[in-house]
Order: C-alpha cells, then structure tokens, then sequence
C-alpha cells in the first residue's frame, strides 16, 4: 500500500467518523429540542413529569409534549391546571357535567375535583423516557455549567488549540525545484539562479490550514449554545422578572463563541477565494515561453 494510499484511506475514515458523530449529536440533541420547542412537532408545552401517579404510562423523569388543540375524549393522557404551581397529568375516565373525571393510571380513586375544559392545557401527544432526569439536573446551576457550558467550553478551547497547531511557516514546507531540460545552457543556468533565489527569500506570513469541517461544528455548537442560553434566559425573565447570571454567562459566552468561529468561518472563505484569485492571475504568466536574450524563445527537445 502506498502512502497516498493509505493517506486517503486515513482522510475517509475521518470524514465516516465526523459525519456518524454529527449523526448521533443530532440525534441525542433532538428531544431536548422537542422540548425546548415543542412547535416543531406541532404541540404546544413541555412538561417533565414529576410523581409516579401515571405509571407504567407515564413515569418520573419522562417528558410530556401537550397539544392544546387536540380533541379530548375519554381515554386520553391531558395535562391540567388543578391550581397548584405545577400542572397535573392524569388520564380522562370519564365527562361529568361538561366537566373531565380524571385519575391517575397508579392511583386507585378518581381526582377529588373534576376538571373544567378551561383549565386544561392540551393533551399529551408525545412521551420522551428519561430525557427529564437531564433537563431537571441542567436547569440547576451545577447540572447547567456541567453539561452546558464546559462542554462548549471545552470543544472551543479545542478548535483554537488545533488551529493554532496547523499553522507552519511557509519556508518548512517542502521546494519542488523545477527540472530544466532547455538546450541553451545560458537560459537553463538564469532560471535556477532564480528558483534559488526564490527558495531563499523568508516567509512574508504564516498559513493556517482550518479543517471545514470542523469549522461548522463550531459554528453549530455556538449557536446550539446560544439558542438554549437565550431560551432560558427568556424564561427566566417572563417567569421570575430577572435572568440567572448563570444564563446570562453562559449567553455571553456562547455570543462570543459564535461572533469568533463565525469571524473565522468568514475568514477562511475571503483567503481561499484570493488564493484561487492568485492562481488564476499567475496561471497565464507561468504557461508563456521563457525567452532568450536575443528575444527567442527556448525551445524543448
């Protein structure tokens, strides 16, 4: 096997394990994401479920998703306003006067008070196991900057170190000297003076070599980062009337986060597209015949 060989095998199987990473982020992602934004599924609310009171349906740590415009009959899971801070959900067994007989598939009684149409919230479409165990632990500080924040921390701090790896001077990089194979030994002898001389000429800036790929997970951990940090610090503003400064952290970092992978992003695009600019401009000069001094030009044999 040759290394060019084995240089590509090595750059496919990189290319097979980002993408089945990306594939099992964006997998482990989207439930929170039903959660957060329950309108991508087209419900209403996200509710985590707190007692065991509708199990085996329905269990601690499960994540409902409500519907508030669904028909209600009798058999179906709804979530309830019964006056308490957290709502209630119960299974309908019954209609009484207009009004929702409800109970708990684990409890032997029916609700004490039955629940009027106007209080209900919508109907549980959509259950998610376990998912609320992680969004009861991240929504404490602790579980927030644990899950949240040090892991984006981490995967930035990772990107500039790589980053800043890949740069290397220009003059380590390896010389093709151009084979001279001209009749006139006059003009052969002219144009290695010059390949000599623009072996020896320093380096006037230093190249860094950003993977695109590695670019745009950033660029989407950022925004993912962003996204979820604004979502809380919403919440916290309708529901409490000022923000966690936990939230407001983690939002101002994921902006700069974001401000400098996109800022990188960008630059990478602009240096690529002077680069081909470049090369394109210098193409035509390298493809004409080198001339003698008496004006003719050499000839290959």
């Amino acid at each position: 096997m040759t290394p060019d060989t084995r240089s590509s095998g090595r750059s496919t199987l990189r290319r097979v394990l980002t993408v089945l990473g990306l594939v099992v982020l964006v997998a482990a992602l989207v439930p929170f994401l039903v959660f957060a934004v329950p309108q991508v599924v087209g419900a209403d609310h996200g509710f985590v479920i707190l007692s065991g009171s509708m199990e085996p349906s329905v269990s601690p740590g499960d994540v409902v998703i409500v519907d508030a415009s669904a028909a209600i009959a009798v058999g179906d899971v709804i979530t309830f306003d019964n006056g308490n801070e957290i709502p209630t959900t119960h299974r309908v067994v019954g209609v009484v006067d207009g009004q929702y007989v409800t109970k708990g598939d684990a409890n032997e009684n029916a609700d004490a008070q039955p629940v009027d149409p106007s209080n209900v919230l919508g109907e549980v479409t959509v259950t998610i196991p376990l998912v609320g165990h992680v969004i009861l632990w991240v929504n404490t500080p602790t579980g927030y900057v644990a899950l949240v924040v040090v892991p984006l921390v981490l995967l930035l701090a990772n990107e500039l170190y790589m980053w800043a790896r890949r740069g290397k001077p220009d003059d380590e990089e390896p010389t093709l000297k151009p084979a001279i194979r001209h009749v006139d030994d006059v003009a052969a002898e002219r144009r290695a003076a010059e390949a000599a001389a623009a072996a020896e000429t320093p380096p006037s800036r230093e190249t860094v070599a950003v993977a695109v790929t590695d670019l745009k997970l950033t660029v989407l951990a950022m925004a993912g980062l962003v996204a979820y940090a604004g979502l809380n610090v919403y919440r916290e503003v309708t529901g409490l009337g000022a923000p966690d400064p936990v939230s407001v952290g983690a939002l101002t970092g994921g902006l700069l986060g974001l401000a400098f992978a996109v800022w990188v992003t960008v630059s990478a695009r602009l240096a690529a597209r002077s680069a081909a600019a470049e090369a394109s401009t210098d193409a035509p000069s390298r493809s004409r015949p080198a001339q003698t001094d008496g004006g003719t030009p050499e000839v290959e044999r």
